[in-house]
């Protein structure tokens, strides 16, 4: 019998739980960008997103979209109860070196995006966007990762010229910047601060970050 493999935004919308789905307005970026190519598979047969279509700076492309495991979002919480881990889903890599964000159903029912620092790097940790619709602005900006607050004070640009040789940083995801005024009808900020309110570090003794007083309270 002929198997046709699921496609990568089917498996994305499956993989969140039915208390947290995946927002409609994310599954048509991500349907848009999958019939674009932007689907990618490592060599152990993960299958993953990037905001650029094959081959362009697959070595590059630090952010990328993934499929959510529960097994992540229980190392955060250090819960085994369905009713707490299915608020969070853990779908977005934000850096290169291990930070990630998620989609975070807070107290009020609200779905918000929120950010996981690795703690070896980046140690953001608190709601990032308020809405879908912001966090696509904010990926359609054109940083190369997401995880470092200092650096949503200035454009893509900007950080490329003071961090980065030319040849290492990606270009704009124009694909994805198209998607997001042209489809979508947003507007994109030139800077992250635009997008993003305060950010709040895991090493804070104490914060007005809901994000961070949930995951303190399970963890305390």
């Amino acid at each position: 019998m002929f198997y046709k493999e699921m496609s990568f935004t089917d498996e994305m919308a499956s993989s969140f739980p039915e208390r947290n789905p995946l927002p409609g307005v994310l599954r048509q970026a991500l349907q848009f960008m999958e019939e674009h190519g932007c689907v990618r598979t490592r060599r152990d047969g993960v299958r993953y997103m990037t905001l650029y279509p094959k081959p362009e700076h697959s070595d590059l492309a630090k952010t990328g979209f993934f499929v959510p495991d529960p097994a992540d979002t229980a190392q955060w919480t250090k819960s085994d109860d369905p009713e707490v881990n299915d608020r969070l889903a853990i779908f977005l890599r934000t850096g290169g070196d291990g930070s990630w964000a998620g989609l975070w159903r807070d107290d009020n029912g609200q779905q918000r995006i929120v950010h996981l620092g690795s703690g070896s790097g980046s140690v953001m940790l608190c709601v990032l966007a308020e809405n879908i619709e912001d966090l696509l602005r904010l990926l359609a900006i054109g940083y190369d990762e997401h995880c470092w607050p200092d650096q949503f004070e200035l454009t893509p640009d900007e950080v490329r010229e003071d961090e980065y040789d030319d040849d290492d940083y990606p270009p704009p995801p124009q694909l994805f910047q198209n998607y997001v005024k042209n489809i979508l009808g947003l507007s994109i900020p030139a800077r992250g601060s635009e997008v993003v309110g305060k950010t709040v570090s895991m090493d804070e003794s104490e914060s007005d970050d809901d994000f961070w007083n949930w995951l303190k309270r399970l963890n305390d």
